[in-house]
């Protein structure tokens, strides 16, 4: 290291006060030996060594702030000078947002983080390409669910919808038609079935009069080979057994042609049956064909799948949106909860140990660093970006219950950005000032998890 052998401020500035003193001395004035020169004498000397002492005092206390100001500076950083202008500086007040005060406890860390929406969707038509005959929204709108956002071109899906209403008629038409047929059928059965018990019971009664002719012409047979009876009688009693003969032939015939038909009568109910619940089945595809002809015309009306506040709008009036292209809008909006939002902020690797689900953090916005709202770290994400060396951990913010009305959302918004202060203590949740997430009672079983053997 170079040293520099010119004298420096404080020497020559000795030396000039010296030169002066000296030009004081009224030796040549008052003479040379008298008492007035000897008196005189010592007094330059000592007014020179009192200035001395107070420059050497000044130079020590210069020395003295100059290693502290090397000690405090960081390791490996090049000492700086401060331009002498800036002694000039004006001493108002600095522009820009106040750095955020670090409350008194057990810090854990102090981090810069980005708002996001907890929920947020894309509002896109569902299962429908048309293109937006009008829109009832504008960006930063709040909207209930349910609300109507935009409306489509519907001519397409109305039309298919009509289509299959006819279809629906028509298959019911056919329904009522094989209902028809099937009665029939069933009707013709129970005729037949009838018949055949009518069948039946003439050949019981022609076996039973079969039976009794037989007796009488065999009684007659004997009588007249005694010559009890007369010929005529005899043929009388032949004459009736024959006819009980055929009687009981006819009713066994009868009685197989009714069976015969019995099953036809059968086999065209089953027909008619087979008909009928095809018709049937015609029936509910046609239906559900309209069904589904009907909510393709519905979803020509978006509405707003959440209670939420309208961030971007994607589409206009006029233009053609399709969920299913590539080369045309799929969504009309952004929506978001921006009563639910969290704090996305990247913890160093060697840090992420100090951070547990939980934890009391405090956040305040670079846009206002005087509103202060609470929060807790809700997760730490389960990958690491390898690219940063950080792993991305998510703190849930409770707004003040008064800080939304019917107007106007909270002062937060998505993407802004937010310092995290988290600290070494158990966030306690407050009902009667914070907006509730509706999930406390889980995510608190969760959190504690991480607080073994605390409440």
């Amino acid at each position: 290291m170079a040293v520099s052998t010119e004298p420096g401020p404080s020497a020559s500035m000795n030396g000039d006060l010296v030169n002066r003193v000296q030009q004081l001395r009224l030796d040549n004035q008052i003479g040379k030996g008298g008492a007035g020169a000897r008196g005189g004498s010592w007094l330059p000397w000592v007014l020179c060594g009192l200035l001395a002492s107070a420059w050497a005092g000044v130079g020590v206390r210069s020395y003295q702030k100059g290693g502290q100001r090397a000690d405090d500076a960081p390791a490996g950083a090049a000492p700086t000078t401060a331009p002498a202008a800036s002694a000039a500086a004006p001493t108002g007040p600095s522009r820009g947002p106040a750095a955020p005060e670090v409350e008194a406890g057990a810090l854990v860390t102090q981090l810069k983080g980005n708002v996001i929406p907890s929920l947020q969707i894309t509002v896109s038509p569902r299962d429908v390409a048309a293109e937006i005959t009008e829109v009832y929204f504008v960006e930063g709108k709040r909207v209930k669910k349910g609300d109507r956002l935009a409306t489509l071109l519907d001519h397409l899906y109305a039309n298919r919808h009509n289509t299959e209403v006819a279809s629906v008629a028509a298959a019911e038409a056919q329904v009522k038609r094989a209902e028809a047929g099937q009665i029939g059928a069933a009707a013709k059965v129970a005729k037949v079935k009838s018949a055949l018990a009518s069948a039946e019971a003439r050949l019981t009664r022609a076996i039973a009069l079969q039976v009794r002719a037989t007796k009488d012409f065999e009684q007659a047979k004997q009588q007249r080979v005694g010559g009890g009876i007369s010929l005529q009688d005899y043929q009388k009693f032949d004459a009736d057994k024959q006819a009980a003969d055929a009687d009981r032939v006819a009713a066994e015939a009868d009685i197989q042609a009714a069976k015969r038909e019995i099953e036809a009568a059968e086999a065209d109910a089953k027909t008619a049956d087979a008909t009928a619940r095809a018709a049937a089945a015609d029936l509910s595809a046609a239906k559900a064909r309209c069904d589904e002809a009907k909510r393709l015309v519905e979803n020509c009306v978006v509405t707003a799948p959440i209670d939420g506040t309208i961030l971007t709008k994607s589409a206009d009036k006029g233009a053609l949106v399709s969920p299913n292209s590539f080369n045309v809008a799929a969504g009309i909006c952004l929506i978001a909860d921006l009563a639910k939002l969290e704090v996305e902020i990247d913890v160093p690797e060697r840090q992420v140990t100090k951070i547990k689900p939980g934890q009391r953090c405090k956040l305040q916005a670079d846009a206002d660093p005087n509103r202060e709202y609470r929060g807790v770290v809700d997760r730490v994400m389960p990958i690491a970006d390898d690219t940063k060396n950080v792993v991305k951990v998510r703190i849930r913010a409770y707004l003040a219950k008064d800080e939304l009305d019917n107007d106007r959302d909270a002062f937060l918004k998505p993407k802004m950005s937010v310092t995290a202060t988290v600290y070494e203590s158990l966030f306690e949740p407050s009902p009667a000032t914070d907006l509730q997430w509706g999930d406390e009672a889980q995510r608190a079983a969760a959190w504690g998890k991480a607080w073994p053997g605390k409440k």
